[in-house]
């Protein structure tokens, strides 16, 4: 009977078509077992040094800032003390003029005259330095 039938065939729709191969899925591989570091907590003796150092950097912050106030209360101190010198400096230059301008010669002539006194050579005396 095969041989009756001499009509062609089909063969796309008679054969099926492959399939795409499909290959066959390998189970997924799990790395290694590896524990994870435990975290330890920090110990007290580093608990202690961390604190011990906390502390001498705040005091030594502290001492920084209270240094730096004692110069600048200094300088202050050193700067009216200039101002001051300054001031008697210049009260003094004055009372300089003013005794040159009192021990003047004729100045003083007219005030010895004035209470009678005389000049006498005799009684007077140069003393040189």
């Amino acid at each position: 009977m095969a041989l009756e039938n001499n009509l062609a065939r089909d063969l796309h729709s008679v054969m099926p078509e492959k399939a795409p191969q499909v290959q066959p899925q390998r189970p997924q591989q799990r790395p290694a077992y590896t524990p994870e570091p435990k975290k330890h907590g920090l110990s007290k003796i580093e608990k202690i040094l961390i604190t011990i150092a906390s502390m001498i950097i705040f005091s030594l912050g502290v001492a920084c800032i209270s240094l730096e106030i004692m110069v600048a209360t200094s300088n202050r101190e050193v700067q009216d003390t200039n101002r001051e010198i300054e001031e008697i400096a210049v009260v003094n230059t004055n009372l300089e003029q003013e005794v040159q301008e009192l021990s003047r010669y004729d100045r003083v002539y007219q005030i010895a005259k004035a209470y009678g006194l005389e000049m006498n050579e005799e009684n007077v005396r140069n003393v040189s330095k």
